[in-house]
Protein backbone atom coordinates (compact mmCIF):
# COMPACT_ATOMS: atom_id res chain seq x y z
CA UNK A 1 0.00 0.00 0.00
CA UNK A 2 1.34 3.42 -0.91
CA UNK A 3 -0.41 6.63 -0.19
CA UNK A 4 0.52 9.57 -2.24
CA UNK A 5 -0.13 13.22 -3.07
CA UNK A 6 -0.15 15.67 -4.52
CA UNK A 7 -0.74 19.52 -4.00
CA UNK A 8 -3.79 21.02 -5.99
CA UNK A 9 -4.42 24.95 -7.32
CA UNK A 10 -5.57 25.91 -3.87
CA UNK A 11 -2.68 24.93 -2.26
CA UNK A 12 -4.50 22.20 -0.17
CA UNK A 13 -2.71 18.40 -0.37
CA UNK A 14 -5.22 15.93 -1.73
CA UNK A 15 -4.10 12.17 -1.46
CA UNK A 16 -4.68 9.25 -3.35
CA UNK A 17 -3.42 5.37 -4.17
CA UNK A 18 -3.54 2.64 -6.55
CA UNK A 19 -5.87 -0.36 -5.37
CA UNK A 20 -6.35 -3.26 -8.12
CA UNK A 21 -9.94 -4.59 -7.44
CA UNK A 22 -11.53 -7.34 -9.76
CA UNK A 23 -8.54 -7.95 -11.47
CA UNK A 24 -8.64 -4.25 -12.36
CA UNK A 25 -6.18 -1.72 -11.98
CA UNK A 26 -7.69 1.84 -10.46
CA UNK A 27 -7.22 5.41 -8.61
CA UNK A 28 -8.86 6.23 -5.91
CA UNK A 29 -8.22 10.00 -5.56
CA UNK A 30 -10.08 13.09 -3.10
CA UNK A 31 -8.71 11.82 0.84
CA UNK A 32 -8.21 14.78 2.50
CA UNK A 33 -5.60 13.60 5.11
CA UNK A 34 -3.21 10.33 4.74
CA UNK A 35 -5.14 8.23 7.33
CA UNK A 36 -8.58 9.15 5.58
CA UNK A 37 -6.58 7.32 2.22
CA UNK A 38 -5.31 4.25 4.50
CA UNK A 39 -8.50 4.12 6.17
CA UNK A 40 -10.45 3.86 2.41
CA UNK A 41 -7.70 1.32 1.40
CA UNK A 42 -8.71 -0.84 4.18
CA UNK A 43 -11.93 -0.68 3.17
CA UNK A 44 -11.85 -1.17 -0.17
CA UNK A 45 -9.74 -4.19 0.04
CA UNK A 46 -12.47 -6.09 2.72
CA UNK A 47 -15.52 -4.88 0.54
CA UNK A 48 -13.12 -6.83 -2.08
CA UNK A 49 -13.13 -9.90 0.28
CA UNK A 50 -16.90 -9.93 0.91
CA UNK A 51 -18.01 -9.62 -2.24
CA UNK A 52 -19.95 -5.89 -1.53
CA UNK A 53 -17.98 -4.02 -4.28
CA UNK A 54 -20.50 -2.46 -6.66
CA UNK A 55 -18.95 -3.66 -9.46
CA UNK A 56 -19.72 -7.68 -7.49
CA UNK A 57 -23.44 -7.05 -6.89
CA UNK A 58 -26.01 -8.37 -9.34
CA UNK A 59 -27.61 -6.23 -11.67
CA UNK A 60 -31.65 -6.49 -10.17
CA UNK A 61 -33.11 -7.31 -13.03
CA UNK A 62 -37.01 -7.39 -14.28
CA UNK A 63 -39.25 -10.45 -15.25
CA UNK A 64 -40.04 -9.14 -18.70
CA UNK A 65 -36.12 -8.22 -19.32
CA UNK A 66 -35.31 -11.86 -18.08
CA UNK A 67 -38.10 -13.71 -20.14
CA UNK A 68 -37.39 -11.44 -23.57
CA UNK A 69 -33.92 -12.89 -23.10
CA UNK A 70 -35.39 -16.31 -22.73
CA UNK A 71 -38.13 -15.83 -25.71
CA UNK A 72 -34.91 -14.65 -27.70
CA UNK A 73 -33.23 -17.75 -27.43
CA UNK A 74 -36.60 -20.22 -27.82
CA UNK A 75 -36.93 -18.37 -31.09
CA UNK A 76 -33.72 -20.20 -32.20
CA UNK A 77 -34.35 -23.33 -31.10
CA UNK A 78 -38.01 -24.09 -32.10
CA UNK A 79 -40.06 -23.84 -35.06
CA UNK A 80 -41.44 -20.61 -36.16
CA UNK A 81 -45.10 -22.05 -35.59
CA UNK A 82 -43.81 -23.17 -32.59
CA UNK A 83 -42.56 -20.05 -30.89
CA UNK A 84 -45.60 -18.18 -31.95
CA UNK A 85 -47.52 -19.95 -29.84
CA UNK A 86 -45.21 -19.78 -27.23
CA UNK A 87 -45.13 -15.94 -27.60
CA UNK A 88 -48.70 -15.62 -27.52
CA UNK A 89 -49.12 -17.75 -24.30
CA UNK A 90 -46.50 -15.48 -22.40
CA UNK A 91 -48.05 -12.06 -23.76
CA UNK A 92 -51.27 -13.05 -23.21
CA UNK A 93 -51.04 -14.88 -19.75
CA UNK A 94 -47.79 -13.78 -17.96
CA UNK A 95 -46.75 -11.00 -19.40
CA UNK A 96 -49.54 -9.14 -17.39
CA UNK A 97 -49.24 -10.21 -14.36
CA UNK A 98 -45.38 -9.86 -14.25
CA UNK A 99 -45.37 -6.68 -16.10
CA UNK A 100 -42.88 -4.35 -13.64
CA UNK A 101 -42.13 -6.63 -11.42
CA UNK A 102 -38.20 -7.42 -10.61
CA UNK A 103 -37.18 -11.39 -10.84
CA UNK A 104 -36.53 -11.13 -6.86
CA UNK A 105 -39.88 -9.29 -6.34
CA UNK A 106 -41.81 -12.51 -6.25
CA UNK A 107 -41.85 -14.84 -2.69
CA UNK A 108 -43.15 -18.66 -3.19
CA UNK A 109 -46.15 -17.59 -1.35
CA UNK A 110 -47.01 -15.14 -4.36
CA UNK A 111 -45.99 -18.00 -6.83
CA UNK A 112 -48.43 -20.18 -5.37
CA UNK A 113 -51.08 -18.06 -5.69
CA UNK A 114 -50.03 -17.19 -9.19
CA UNK A 115 -50.03 -20.58 -10.18
CA UNK A 116 -53.46 -21.30 -8.29
CA UNK A 117 -55.48 -18.63 -10.46
CA UNK A 118 -54.09 -19.83 -13.75
CA UNK A 119 -55.00 -23.07 -13.10
CA UNK A 120 -58.45 -21.67 -12.09
CA UNK A 121 -58.64 -20.06 -15.31
CA UNK A 122 -56.73 -22.51 -18.01
CA UNK A 123 -57.23 -25.90 -18.96
CA UNK A 124 -53.51 -26.20 -20.37
CA UNK A 125 -52.10 -24.20 -18.01
CA UNK A 126 -48.80 -25.89 -17.29
CA UNK A 127 -47.77 -24.72 -20.53
CA UNK A 128 -47.89 -21.36 -19.17
CA UNK A 129 -46.20 -22.34 -16.09
CA UNK A 130 -43.66 -24.30 -17.79
CA UNK A 131 -42.53 -20.32 -19.64
CA UNK A 132 -42.37 -19.03 -16.55
CA UNK A 133 -40.13 -21.65 -14.87
CA UNK A 134 -37.73 -21.78 -17.79
CA UNK A 135 -37.60 -17.94 -17.43
CA UNK A 136 -36.54 -18.35 -13.54
CA UNK A 137 -33.90 -21.39 -14.77
CA UNK A 138 -32.08 -19.38 -17.06
CA UNK A 139 -32.32 -16.21 -14.88
CA UNK A 140 -30.74 -18.32 -11.90
CA UNK A 141 -28.01 -19.64 -14.82
CA UNK A 142 -27.56 -16.44 -15.62
CA UNK A 143 -26.88 -14.90 -12.34
CA UNK A 144 -29.49 -12.69 -11.55
CA UNK A 145 -31.39 -14.63 -9.20
CA UNK A 146 -30.44 -17.11 -6.51
CA UNK A 147 -33.80 -18.92 -6.09
CA UNK A 148 -36.68 -19.88 -8.19
CA UNK A 149 -39.62 -18.92 -6.22
CA UNK A 150 -41.58 -21.35 -8.05
CA UNK A 151 -39.47 -24.54 -8.23
CA UNK A 152 -41.88 -25.91 -5.35
CA UNK A 153 -45.61 -24.96 -6.15
CA UNK A 154 -47.97 -27.52 -5.48
CA UNK A 155 -49.74 -27.82 -9.01
CA UNK A 156 -53.76 -27.78 -8.79
CA UNK A 157 -55.59 -29.95 -11.16
CA UNK A 158 -55.80 -28.51 -14.29
CA UNK A 159 -59.41 -26.58 -15.31
CA UNK A 160 -61.60 -29.45 -16.79
CA UNK A 161 -61.79 -28.17 -20.45
CA UNK A 162 -65.43 -27.42 -22.24
CA UNK A 163 -67.20 -30.42 -23.78
CA UNK A 164 -67.07 -29.42 -27.68
CA UNK A 165 -66.25 -32.95 -28.65
CA UNK A 166 -66.88 -36.28 -26.19
CA UNK A 167 -64.89 -37.91 -27.87
CA UNK A 168 -61.02 -38.18 -29.02
CA UNK A 169 -61.33 -40.59 -32.00
CA UNK A 170 -63.17 -42.99 -33.99
CA UNK A 171 -63.58 -46.88 -33.60
CA UNK A 172 -64.06 -48.44 -37.01
CA UNK A 173 -67.58 -48.49 -37.41
CA UNK A 174 -67.65 -44.64 -36.66
CA UNK A 175 -64.50 -43.67 -39.04
CA UNK A 176 -66.81 -45.89 -41.61
CA UNK A 177 -69.72 -43.86 -41.29
CA UNK A 178 -67.82 -40.42 -40.97
CA UNK A 179 -66.22 -41.24 -44.60
CA UNK A 180 -69.64 -42.57 -45.50
CA UNK A 181 -71.31 -39.35 -44.76
CA UNK A 182 -68.45 -37.22 -46.01
CA UNK A 183 -69.40 -39.13 -49.73
CA UNK A 184 -72.64 -38.55 -49.29
CA UNK A 185 -72.08 -34.73 -48.48
CA UNK A 186 -69.63 -33.36 -50.57
CA UNK A 187 -69.13 -35.79 -53.85
CA UNK A 188 -70.96 -33.90 -56.19
CA UNK A 189 -69.81 -30.50 -55.08
CA UNK A 190 -66.44 -29.79 -53.33
CA UNK A 191 -65.28 -33.51 -53.54
CA UNK A 192 -61.78 -32.70 -52.57
CA UNK A 193 -63.24 -32.73 -48.77
CA UNK A 194 -64.12 -35.72 -48.87
CA UNK A 195 -60.47 -36.75 -50.33
CA UNK A 196 -59.04 -35.08 -47.52
CA UNK A 197 -60.56 -36.75 -44.59
CA UNK A 198 -59.84 -40.26 -46.95
CA UNK A 199 -56.33 -39.68 -47.06
CA UNK A 200 -55.82 -38.68 -43.21
CA UNK A 201 -57.75 -41.76 -42.24
CA UNK A 202 -56.04 -44.09 -44.52
CA UNK A 203 -52.46 -42.75 -43.96
CA UNK A 204 -52.18 -41.27 -40.30
CA UNK A 205 -50.41 -38.21 -41.84
CA UNK A 206 -50.51 -34.94 -40.18
CA UNK A 207 -53.40 -32.20 -41.44
CA UNK A 208 -50.13 -29.46 -42.28
CA UNK A 209 -48.89 -32.59 -44.14
CA UNK A 210 -51.90 -32.77 -46.08
CA UNK A 211 -52.44 -29.56 -47.12
CA UNK A 212 -49.09 -28.52 -48.22
CA UNK A 213 -49.12 -31.78 -50.82
CA UNK A 214 -48.31 -31.11 -54.50
CA UNK A 215 -49.83 -33.39 -57.31
CA UNK A 216 -45.97 -34.48 -57.84
CA UNK A 217 -45.61 -35.81 -54.38
CA UNK A 218 -48.23 -38.40 -55.01
CA UNK A 219 -47.39 -41.38 -57.58
CA UNK A 220 -50.46 -42.96 -58.54
CA UNK A 221 -49.45 -45.51 -60.77
CA UNK A 222 -46.83 -46.62 -57.90
CA UNK A 223 -49.48 -45.96 -55.54
CA UNK A 224 -47.04 -43.88 -53.04
CA UNK A 225 -47.19 -40.57 -51.12
CA UNK A 226 -43.91 -38.40 -50.52
CA UNK A 227 -44.09 -36.22 -47.28
CA UNK A 228 -41.43 -33.15 -47.25
CA UNK A 229 -43.25 -30.65 -46.01
CA UNK A 230 -45.87 -29.23 -44.21
CA UNK A 231 -47.88 -26.18 -43.58
CA UNK A 232 -47.31 -24.00 -40.49
CA UNK A 233 -48.21 -20.76 -38.87
CA UNK A 234 -46.30 -18.12 -38.42
CA UNK A 235 -45.99 -14.39 -37.34
CA UNK A 236 -46.99 -13.34 -40.36
CA UNK A 237 -50.06 -16.08 -40.87
CA UNK A 238 -49.54 -19.22 -42.55
CA UNK A 239 -46.84 -20.85 -44.67
CA UNK A 240 -45.73 -24.07 -46.59
CA UNK A 241 -42.65 -24.98 -44.93
CA UNK A 242 -39.65 -27.27 -45.93
CA UNK A 243 -39.01 -28.15 -42.65
CA UNK A 244 -40.03 -31.37 -41.28
CA UNK A 245 -41.99 -31.27 -37.46
CA UNK A 246 -39.38 -33.92 -36.65
CA UNK A 247 -36.88 -35.79 -39.04
CA UNK A 248 -38.43 -38.55 -39.18
CA UNK A 249 -41.42 -36.38 -40.93
CA UNK A 250 -39.94 -37.13 -44.48
CA UNK A 251 -41.31 -40.38 -45.39
CA UNK A 252 -42.78 -42.09 -48.26
CA UNK A 253 -46.09 -43.66 -47.85
CA UNK A 254 -47.78 -46.70 -49.31
CA UNK A 255 -51.71 -45.91 -50.46
CA UNK A 256 -54.40 -48.39 -50.53
CA UNK A 257 -56.15 -49.01 -53.85
CA UNK A 258 -59.12 -47.06 -52.59
CA UNK A 259 -57.49 -44.06 -52.03
CA UNK A 260 -55.42 -43.82 -55.01
CA UNK A 261 -59.19 -44.22 -56.45
CA UNK A 262 -60.42 -41.50 -54.72
CA UNK A 263 -57.17 -38.70 -54.93
CA UNK A 264 -57.49 -39.67 -58.96
CA UNK A 265 -61.35 -39.00 -58.81
CA UNK A 266 -60.50 -35.66 -57.17
CA UNK A 267 -57.21 -34.78 -59.78
CA UNK A 268 -60.07 -35.32 -62.92
CA UNK A 269 -62.52 -33.23 -61.07
CA UNK A 270 -60.05 -30.43 -59.90
CA UNK A 271 -58.45 -30.11 -63.69
CA UNK A 272 -62.68 -29.84 -65.25
CA UNK A 273 -62.95 -27.28 -62.75
CA UNK A 274 -59.95 -25.16 -63.82
CA UNK A 275 -61.47 -26.18 -67.90
CA UNK A 276 -64.68 -24.09 -66.74
CA UNK A 277 -62.32 -21.33 -65.68
CA UNK A 278 -60.76 -21.73 -69.19
CA UNK A 279 -57.34 -22.79 -68.17
CA UNK A 280 -55.76 -25.39 -70.75
CA UNK A 281 -54.33 -27.40 -67.56
CA UNK A 282 -54.09 -26.84 -63.58
CA UNK A 283 -52.45 -23.19 -62.46
CA UNK A 284 -52.11 -25.01 -58.93
CA UNK A 285 -50.07 -27.07 -58.14
CA UNK A 286 -51.73 -27.80 -54.45
CA UNK A 287 -53.76 -31.11 -54.00
CA UNK A 288 -55.81 -29.39 -51.89
CA UNK A 289 -56.01 -25.65 -53.56
CA UNK A 290 -58.06 -22.48 -52.08
CA UNK A 291 -59.99 -20.53 -54.26
CA UNK A 292 -56.78 -18.55 -54.93
CA UNK A 293 -55.02 -21.09 -56.00
CA UNK A 294 -52.89 -21.58 -52.89
CA UNK A 295 -52.94 -24.12 -50.19
CA UNK A 296 -55.93 -24.41 -48.21
CA UNK A 297 -55.92 -22.69 -44.69
CA UNK A 298 -55.24 -24.83 -41.48
CA UNK A 299 -58.66 -24.07 -39.96
CA UNK A 300 -60.56 -24.37 -42.80
CA UNK A 301 -60.75 -28.24 -42.45
CA UNK A 302 -62.32 -28.45 -38.97
CA UNK A 303 -65.19 -26.62 -40.73
CA UNK A 304 -66.00 -29.53 -42.69
CA UNK A 305 -65.19 -32.31 -39.54
CA UNK A 306 -68.21 -30.54 -37.99
CA UNK A 307 -70.10 -30.31 -41.07
CA UNK A 308 -69.69 -33.95 -41.36
CA UNK A 309 -70.27 -35.17 -38.30
CA UNK A 310 -73.26 -33.69 -37.85
CA UNK A 311 -75.25 -35.09 -40.96
CA UNK A 312 -73.51 -38.56 -39.33
CA UNK A 313 -75.00 -38.40 -35.95
CA UNK A 314 -71.45 -38.44 -34.91
CA UNK A 315 -69.44 -35.98 -32.28
CA UNK A 316 -66.92 -34.25 -34.19
CA UNK A 317 -63.05 -34.84 -33.63
CA UNK A 318 -60.35 -32.85 -33.90
CA UNK A 319 -58.51 -33.55 -37.16
CA UNK A 320 -55.69 -34.37 -35.55
CA UNK A 321 -57.84 -37.21 -33.56
CA UNK A 322 -57.93 -38.75 -37.45
CA UNK A 323 -54.31 -39.55 -36.08
CA UNK A 324 -55.40 -41.25 -33.34
CA UNK A 325 -58.09 -43.04 -35.03
CA UNK A 326 -55.29 -44.19 -37.69
CA UNK A 327 -52.89 -45.60 -34.82
CA UNK A 328 -55.73 -47.23 -32.95
CA UNK A 329 -57.34 -48.95 -35.56
CA UNK A 330 -53.36 -49.65 -36.91
CA UNK A 331 -52.62 -51.84 -33.75
CA UNK A 332 -55.52 -53.29 -33.73
CA UNK A 333 -55.40 -54.79 -37.13
CA UNK A 334 -51.64 -55.85 -36.30
CA UNK A 335 -49.29 -53.54 -37.12
CA UNK A 336 -45.72 -53.50 -36.04
CA UNK A 337 -45.05 -50.22 -34.01
CA UNK A 338 -41.89 -49.94 -35.38
CA UNK A 339 -44.44 -49.86 -38.84
CA UNK A 340 -46.71 -47.22 -37.00
CA UNK A 341 -43.59 -45.19 -36.03
CA UNK A 342 -42.59 -44.70 -39.43
CA UNK A 343 -46.01 -44.24 -40.95
CA UNK A 344 -46.70 -41.59 -38.44
CA UNK A 345 -43.44 -39.93 -38.94
CA UNK A 346 -42.37 -39.91 -35.11
CA UNK A 347 -38.47 -39.43 -34.31
CA UNK A 348 -39.00 -41.32 -30.94
CA UNK A 349 -40.87 -44.65 -30.54
CA UNK A 350 -41.85 -44.00 -27.18
CA UNK A 351 -44.07 -40.95 -28.97
CA UNK A 352 -45.53 -43.39 -30.71
CA UNK A 353 -46.30 -45.60 -27.19
CA UNK A 354 -46.91 -42.67 -25.35
CA UNK A 355 -49.96 -40.97 -27.77
CA UNK A 356 -51.57 -44.30 -28.66
CA UNK A 357 -51.02 -46.79 -26.26
CA UNK A 358 -54.68 -46.36 -25.65
CA UNK A 359 -57.08 -49.20 -26.12
CA UNK A 360 -61.00 -48.70 -27.74
CA UNK A 361 -63.96 -49.93 -25.45
CA UNK A 362 -64.33 -52.30 -27.79
CA UNK A 363 -60.94 -53.76 -27.00
CA UNK A 364 -61.10 -53.35 -23.17
CA UNK A 365 -64.87 -55.12 -23.47
CA UNK A 366 -63.03 -58.01 -25.92
CA UNK A 367 -60.34 -58.35 -23.24
CA UNK A 368 -63.13 -58.68 -20.38
CA UNK A 369 -64.79 -61.54 -22.16
CA UNK A 370 -61.71 -63.42 -23.13
CA UNK A 371 -60.41 -63.71 -19.84
CA UNK A 372 -63.54 -64.36 -18.27
CA UNK A 373 -64.46 -67.21 -20.98
CA UNK A 374 -61.28 -68.55 -20.05
CA UNK A 375 -61.43 -68.86 -16.54
CA UNK A 376 -64.70 -70.34 -16.93
CA UNK A 377 -64.11 -72.75 -19.08
CA UNK A 378 -61.05 -73.83 -16.68
CA UNK A 379 -63.54 -74.01 -13.69
CA UNK A 380 -65.93 -76.16 -16.01
CA UNK A 381 -63.30 -78.97 -16.23
CA UNK A 382 -62.06 -78.65 -12.82
CA UNK A 383 -65.97 -79.46 -11.92
CA UNK A 384 -66.17 -82.01 -14.37
CA UNK A 385 -63.04 -83.67 -13.12
CA UNK A 386 -64.60 -83.68 -9.88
Amino acid sequence: MKIKNRTLKNGVKSYYFRITLNGKPTTKRGFNSHKEAVNAYRAYKVAAVNGQLESQKSKRIKFTESANQWLAMKEKEVRPSTFKKIKERYELHIQPYFKGKYLDELTPLQAQKFVSILASKLVGYSDSFDIINQVYKKAIQYGYIAENPFANVDKPRAKKAADKDSVTFYDKEQLIEFLNSAYRLYHQKHYERYAFFRLLAFTGMRKGEALALNWSDIDLSQKTLSISKTVVTVTDGEVVSDEPKTKASNRVLTLDEGTVSVLAEWKLQQHELYEKLGYGSSPCEFVFNSSVNSFVSLGKPRQWCRAIAKQANLSPITIHGFRHTYATLAVQAGMDIKQLQYQLGHNDVHTTLQIYAEVTKQQKTATAKIFANFLNQSNQISNQAD
